[in-house]
């Protein structure tokens, strides 16, 4: 889509060994998780517009080099942001079509790939949107992002409008992911197949029993599908459009 290719920007956010979080300009980072960053604080600028990234337009991808670097390819515009949290084994570049056809819907998409605790991560982005100026914003995971969203949405000082959670398991990195869902305070929509292979249906199950009455919607699709490929289901994709739509606009 040719709008959304003209939007791509390029931020990098730094995290110090200090903790601290600044902008600055770089590309599109893959490959293995760096360890777990704790504790950090964040200061946030914003960057001139780079390049864009190879799986999202024309350009040759252009790698992070170093530690501690969150690099975040933001498309379209405008004051309505979605942030984008990968499943494990995957990068940003398998949210593509999705993220285009949010952008086609007039939504600014934010993905990135994890460096360190995937929560913080989310916390980290979802704060900089904000500050960049995102009137609303709702948090979209699969699996292992589906888990650090949910985390995240209970962490940021401005909550999500939105949640999107698809195929969250019980467990991020140690965490019991549904003490976070009991304190959900944003709309929020869980999604999993019936027999999914990595126990997220018993764990939805249990997310949507412990979130305060109200907040939660659970949808469960036949099948073994997981995370992202949840959205094959036309049912599913038309759900998680029109609840962004309700809640962002």
């Amino acid at each position: 889509m040719k709008r959304s290719r003209r939007r791509v920007r390029r931020l990098s956010i730094a995290l110090s060994a200090a903790g601290i979080v600044a902008l600055s300009l770089t590309g599109c980072t893959g490959g293995p998780e760096a360890p777990p960053l704790r504790n950090s604080t964040q200061t946030v600028t914003r960057a001139p517009e780079p390049t864009p990234a190879s799986c999202l337009a024309s350009e040759p991808e252009v790698r992070a080099t170093g530690m501690g670097q969150v690099e975040v390819q933001v498309l379209g515009t405008g004051s309505k942001v979605v942030v984008i949290s990968n499943q494990s084994g995957q990068d940003l570049c398998g949210w593509k079509a999705v993220a285009e056809a949010l952008v086609s819907r007039g939504y600014e998409v934010a993905l990135y790939d994890y460096v360190g605790a995937a929560d913080e991560n989310a916390v980290t982005i979802a704060t900089l949107m904000r500050a960049q100026g995102a009137t609303k914003l709702a948090l979209l995971g699969a699996s292992q992002g589906a888990k650090a969203s949910i985390i995240a949405a209970t962490r940021t000082s401005v909550p999500p409008d939105a949640l999107v959670a698809l195929s969250g398991e019980q467990y991020l990195e140690g965490q019991d992911v549904s003490k976070s869902a009991a304190k959900l305070r944003c709309p929020t929509l869980f999604v999993t197949a019936d027999h999914d292979p990595f126990d997220a249906t018993s764990a939805n199950e249990e997310f949507q029993r412990v979130a305060p009455k109200g907040v939660s919607t659970l949808t469960v699709v036949p099948g073994t599908d997981h995370g992202i490929q949840l959205l094959g289901h036309p049912d599913v994709s038309a759900q998680v459009f029109a609840f962004l739509q309700v809640h962002l606009g």
